[in-house]
């Protein structure tokens, strides 16, 4: 509710002073902007007329062949980003998990690579782009690259830390019940460590995702992701193009958290006693 009455009193703003839409555009500019690509023609911009939203009758038609809406730019764009996403985010899960448990096993290798990886995981993922062009070059591996670099660091450092909280009595209590060498950690460590498990995966998503938008927006390789989008609205001067691929992005970062990782999270904890189920 709240968020309609502010869409609504920003599009009566733009009505009624009547600002640039090449400056700063309403949501009703935003919303033909991802129609269009989306392969849909509207003219919710358009000052009101008879039959808006469509073409009005002092505008000549649209007489340009449009392919179906799951071959326009934004979905192709969507399952483009999604498939380097799932790609890139399993190299990162591999390989921060196995970071993660490393320095929660053993104290040297925590102290040793403990401080590096805080500070890789403040670092931008952007700053990854030049040193991926050089050794990859302009290609898939090299959005690879970024995004794995963006997001294992953040992943290690979260289930070293979610590993810490797991009680020592559970350690205790499995070897005084017989669970010794892999047992322990197949029956006792493993089912007490998918609590960090998820929470860590939760928050490598958000740098995964954010790795993979930055790199996109300046790899200019042959299959179009999200970030392609971005960069053509920014190329031809369109603001409501930038608006909704920004708010495109915003939206599938939002769904992706809320119903998957934040259901995955929920039901692991309330399994475990740590939070209500539902």
């Amino acid at each position: 509710m709240i968020w309609a009455v502010i869409l609504l009193t920003w599009e009566g703003a733009y009505r009624v002073i009547g600002w640039k839409a090449y400056q700063f555009p309403a949501p009703s500019h935003v919303l033909d902007s991802t129609l269009d690509m989306l392969n849909i023609r509207s003219y919710f911009g358009q000052p009101l007329h008879s039959g808006w939203p469509w073409r009005p009758d002092d505008q000549p038609p649209d007489t340009r062949v449009r392919p179906p809406i799951y071959r326009s730019p934004l979905v192709v764009a969507q399952l483009v980003s999604g498939t380097r996403l799932a790609v890139g985010f399993s190299i990162s899960i591999l390989i921060g998990a196995t970071l993660g448990l490393l320095m929660w096993r053993w104290r040297g290798v925590d102290e040793f690579f403990g401080p590096l990886f805080l500070g890789m995981q403040t670092l931008p993922s952007v700053c990854w782009i030049p040193m991926a062009i050089l050794t990859f070059g302009i290609n898939e591996s090299g959005i690879l690259f970024v995004l794995v670099m963006g997001s294992c660091f953040a992943i290690a450092i979260a289930l070293r830390d979610g590993l810490r909280t797991i009680p020592p009595v559970y350690q205790k209590a499995g070897l005084m019940l017989g669970a010794g060498g892999w047992r322990l950690y197949r029956y006792v460590l493993l089912p007490a460590s998918l609590p960090a498990m998820t929470s860590s995966l939760r928050q490598g998503f958000s740098f995964a995702w954010r790795s993979l938008m930055g790199a996109e927006l300046i790899f200019m390789v042959w299959n179009h992701g999200l970030g392609f989008l971005l960069h053509v609205g920014r190329e031809f001067s369109d603001i409501s193009q930038v608006i909704a691929v920004m708010a495109m992005m915003v939206i599938v970062g939002m769904i992706v958290d809320r119903w998957v990782f934040a259901v995955l999270e929920k039901r692991v904890h309330a399994r475990f006693g740590l939070s209500a189920g539902r």
